[in-house]
């Protein structure tokens, strides 16, 4: 029997390559940013490319035709009884990977006709297998003698090395948690989504004592939640990071990129992301930051980057992002849409969604 390994990038994927018997497939899908809407297969590989096209210069139907490959991966490993080694860690970035690929291994379970007690039961009202493919779970927050730790991909090979074999066998609590989460993730409707937060959040305890099976997707999916514009101005919480940066001078936006990260408990962004945030902030009707591309327009991270006086007024308080330049952004499976309103805001202080 052979075992797939799945992870969230090349760099930790290289890595893994060094020491692990068996393929490493990588879940790189910005799943944060974008339309996630509730459909699947073909459908879904068609949106997200959409979405997708121009990252790393690839079109959309070979971004199409990549995420229809890596779901295929998990699809065969399933059908042929593979072991499967989930390594992630606790940002949103993962937390949202986690749920969506242990989705994707209910609906590609199997024909088995077992009956184990931790088998879940599937959006279909099949059940799925805890030990058809066994899977197992490697998720952390912090390593020993990492005084900041980020992700997997800032481990030397030997580092990650220590933590092969040390995953947590994937029962049936988790997969009807990912199942809910990503059910309400994807969902037109953000309450749903909330709702699955307040009740992770509640249960605080470790999962030994009765705790979430996901003990970071709580966190996770309330900061996703803080990426709607908020009650008061009208900002993301990245964009609000991104401004508070840029109150000392204008910088470029290579820099610019990790002093907004600096200020995340959890960093999930990856650059690219951030530059399109940054290119959003400048295009509005009234833009809150300047991009000066310099003599290499291709090259995003040397761009210089200031803010604005509207940028100035609406981080104050005294002004309005979305009243100002309206919005146009999907967060999950709800589309944010308006010339001078958002259907929902995020109301920080109280952790709820406001309309």
């Amino acid at each position: 029997m052979s075992t797939l390994h799945i992870t969230n990038g090349d760099d930790a994927g290289d890595k893994l390559r060094r020491f692990v018997d068996g393929p490493v497939a990588l879940a790189r899908d910005v799943l944060h940013e974008g339309p996630c809407p509730p459909v699947d297969g073909g459908a879904w590989h068609e949106v997200r490319a959409r979405f997708l096209a121009g990252y790393g210069g690839a079109t959309a139907d070979e971004v199409k035709a990549s995420l229809a490959a890596d779901d295929r991966t998990i699809a065969g490993a399933c059908r042929r009884g593979d072991a499967i080694v989930l390594w992630f860690e606790h940002d949103l970035f993962d937390q949202l990977a986690i749920i969506r690929t242990l989705d994707l291994l209910v609906r590609r379970k199997p024909d088995t006709t077992d009956t184990h007690p931790d088998a879940a039961a599937g959006p279909d009202g099949s059940s799925f297998s805890r030990t058809h493919p066994p899977v197992s779970l490697i998720c952390i927050d912090r390593f020993p003698g990492v005084d900041r730790f980020v992700g997997l991909g800032q481990l030397t090979v030997e580092q990650l090395a220590t933590l092969n074999g040390a995953g947590t066998s994937v029962t049936r609590g988790h997969y009807q948690l990912a199942v809910d989460a990503w059910r309400a993730f994807r969902s037109p409707d953000p309450r749903d989504l909330l709702q699955v937060a307040y009740q992770l959040g509640a249960a605080q305890l470790p999962v030994s004592e009765g705790g979430p099976a996901l003990p970071f997707l709580g966190d996770a999916l309330l900061r996703f939640l803080a990426e709607y514009p908020s009650v008061e101005i009208g900002l993301s919480r990245t964009e609000q990071l991104t401004l508070t940066s840029l109150l000392d001078g204008p910088t470029d936006a290579a820099a610019l990129f990790g002093a907004t990260q600096s200020r995340e408990a959890r960093p999930f962004m990856g650059d690219s992301t951030f530059f399109d945030l940054v290119a959003r902030l400048a295009s509005g009707r009234v833009p809150l930051v300047t991009v000066d591309r310099g003599p290499d327009a291709s090259n995003r991270h040397a761009q210089r980057i200031a803010v604005t006086d509207a940028g100035r007024e609406v981080l104050a308080g005294r002004a309005d992002h979305i009243r100002l330049n309206g919005i146009d952004v999907w967060r999950g499976g709800v589309h944010l849409t308006g010339s001078d309103r958002s259907p929902w805001r995020w109301d920080a202080r109280h952790e709820t969604l406001v309309s």
